[in-house]
């Protein structure tokens, strides 16, 4: 019997040889021909990140990239020449993308400030092995040992949720519905403001909290934090999860969001 997770799968390879085979993704392209120029790359789809099983799941809108207008080719290398002799290469170099970017002494090339974010937001979980010395390995540990899904595979350089469309957004925002609960998960957290409305079609509860955060200096925040609990229903199935509004702010304490969002989780 075909499992939620091997629909996922299906789809993500599908998707995959249209990159091997034509040379584009068709998904993005039929998005930019709605918006009316190149906005999402074309190619090297990037679905997830880490753990397809992993207990903890953060959903974030796209990959962050910078595309290229004129020609759309973002990384400018074919599926065969990035490394992906098949479908199996390229699920694997997304399975241990924190492994092999961070956990190999010999090629530490990859820095991301977004990376370190996640390790400060996701250390009060105490969910992921994130108290070795050496900050590669804690690196590598909160990409590979969660599950870090994209709405939409296709980067950009910034996402405008106006101009891409709600309409263009639905089939993708199932997707990941389909595959979080297709089994038990601990913690579902949706990271911005922008999921209450994709997500409103299949919220069936939710109840929002607003508080503020402790700074270092012991200050509050001027500003308010929030969580927001939901409940879910898809295919008659309700799963317990939360969006984390503030999750992309600049300059807020990061760890302190995350322990709020961690006590608060499933608060109703």
């Amino acid at each position: 019997m075909k499992t939620l997770k091997n629909y996922y799968l299906e789809l993500v390879e599908h998707t995959f040889f249209e990159w091997v085979s034509m040379g584009y993704c068709s998904g993005a392209k039929k998005i930019n021909d709605i918006i009316g120029y190149e906005y999402f790359g074309i190619t090297n789809p990037h679905f997830f990140t880490g753990d397809l099983d992993s207990d903890l799941v953060l959903i974030h809108l796209n990959p962050k990239r910078d595309v290229d207008s004129k020609t759309n080719k973002y990384p400018k290398f074919s599926a065969k020449e990035s490394g992906f002799s098949n479908f199996e290469d390229y699920i694997n170099y997304y399975s241990n993308f924190g492994k092999i970017n961070y956990g190999l002494k010999s090629n530490r090339k990859h820095k991301s400030p977004f990376d370190h974010k996640q390790i400060r937001f996701l250390k009060p979980f105490n969910l992921l092995p994130l108290d070795n010395s050496d900050r590669f390995l804690n690196l590598a540990n909160v990409i590979d040992k969660k599950l870090q899904l994209e709405l939409i595979p296709f980067g950009s350089k910034d996402f405008n949720f106006r101009k891409v469309g709600l309409s263009n957004l639905k089939s993708y925002i199932e997707l990941i519905l389909m595959l979080i609960v297709g089994q038990k998960r601990k913690y579902v957290i949706f990271c911005g403001t922008v999921f209450r409305d994709l997500l409103k079609d299949y919220i069936v509860e939710q109840n929002r909290i607003a508080f503020k955060l402790k700074k270092k200096d012991g200050q509050e925040t001027i500003n308010e934090f929030e969580i927001i609990n939901i409940i879910i229903s898809i295919n008659g199935q309700d799963l317990i999860c939360a969006i984390a509004p503030q999750f992309a702010k600049q300059g807020y304490p990061v760890e302190e969001y995350g322990l709020k969002v961690k006590s608060l989780y499933g608060k109703f």
